[in-house]
């Protein structure tokens, strides 16, 4: 047994997202007999956070890392402090990098995007080990970088879901996940002409309305759900005739929603982009590279009687695949050296 500290700001409070991976990272790890240990309040300071580190007795320090988890801007010294102070004290670091910096696409970026650079690349600097779970950014850094995907942080269904009863409509998942591509998700809606036209799991209709971006897409034909529990979550997309995921930056292992809908055994349509992962050629993933293929696919499909038979073979590859379980271990394969 090794003791492993991670550092996720936010946890355990924000719900989602890199608190939600490092929720089912501490306890597979924990499971596995290796004490495992959350710290990092990034309000606290660096060098309260390191002796909270050194209070662990970690051996192994895993830094998730996303610019905007330790600063307003994205620029903050305490992820490269902290990890100073570790590695002067022979700790094994490891930065898994969620997201590296903003693109210089708007006014504000064009200034903070090399900042973010540098320092991320500071930060790297003083890393044992790097992962991503996009390839695209593995050569970015230094010549090796593991790739570990994050995958479904849903968890699994006790019981396997029955896709019994069929949904009426086409479900979009965690709607507020950035780069969603609603342009391409209303234009498919409206050719399917369901009632309801969508199903939305992870958000209620005052949510959406209150969203600066989505609201602006929002339909009264929709049916909102709301957060729901994990496993009626679950159930909901095992239900769906069809899973609408394209992203502005295509489909990739850090994309969680669509690992969820997968592992369910759902039909899901997602999308190519700048960051899109050649790993889903070969998946059963259904992948369109423009708005008008997205449309004919989601026709195709919502035409297309899905079988049991089918079902039950995206649900094998997911297994195969991109079971937490194995994610989980290969991740730790890398923190441990």
């Amino acid at each position: 047994m090794v003791s492993i500290a991670i550092l996720s700001p936010g946890f355990p409070g924000t719900q989602g997202g890199v608190t939600a991976h490092t929720q089912r990272l501490a306890r597979a790890w924990s499971d596995s007999g290796h004490e495992t240990t959350v710290i990092g309040d990034p309000s606290e300071g660096p060098e309260v956070v390191f002796e909270q580190l050194r209070n662990a007795n970690a051996k192994h320090f895993l830094l998730q890392y996303v610019p905007f988890l330790y600063g307003r801007r994205g620029l903050s010294r305490i992820p490269e402090r902290v990890a100073r102070q570790a590695h002067g004290a022979g700790i094994r670091i490891t930065t898994f990098v969620h997201e590296p910096w903003v693109p210089p696409t708007r006014l504000p970026w064009l200034v903070l995007s090399p900042l973010q650079r540098t320092q991320l690349r500071r930060l790297l600097g003083l890393s044992h080990a790097v992962v991503t779970a996009v390839p695209q950014w593995q050569g970015l850094w230094r010549p090796r970088t593991d790739i570990v995907y994050v995958g479904s942080t849903m968890g699994a269904l006790a019981n396997q879901a029955s896709p019994k009863p069929r949904l009426e409509s086409p479900v979009v998942f965690s709607p507020f996940a950035s780069g969603l591509r609603w342009d391409w998700i209303l234009a498919a809606s409206n050719v399917l002409g369901a009632t309801p036209s969508l199903t939305i799991v992870g958000a209620n209709e005052k949510d959406i309305l209150q969203h600066s971006s989505v609201g602006t897409w929002f339909h009264s034909a929709w049916q909102c759900l709301g957060r729901l529990p994990a496993d009626e979550a679950l159930s909901v997309l095992a239900r769906a005739p069809l899973v609408f995921a394209p992203f502005v930056d295509g489909a990739t292992g850090r994309r969680t929603s669509l690992f969820a809908a997968a592992s369910t055994g759902a039909r899901v349509l997602s999308s190519t982009g700048h960051l899109y992962d050649s790993f889903f050629d070969s998946s059963p993933i259904h992948i369109a590279s423009s708005r008008r293929e997205f449309v004919e696919l989601a026709t195709e499909l919502w035409c297309t009687p899905d079988t049991a038979e089918e079902r039950d073979a995206r649900i094998d590859w997911y297994r195969q695949t991109v079971d937490p379980v194995r994610l989980d271990m290969r991740l730790l394969e890398v923190v441990l050296g």
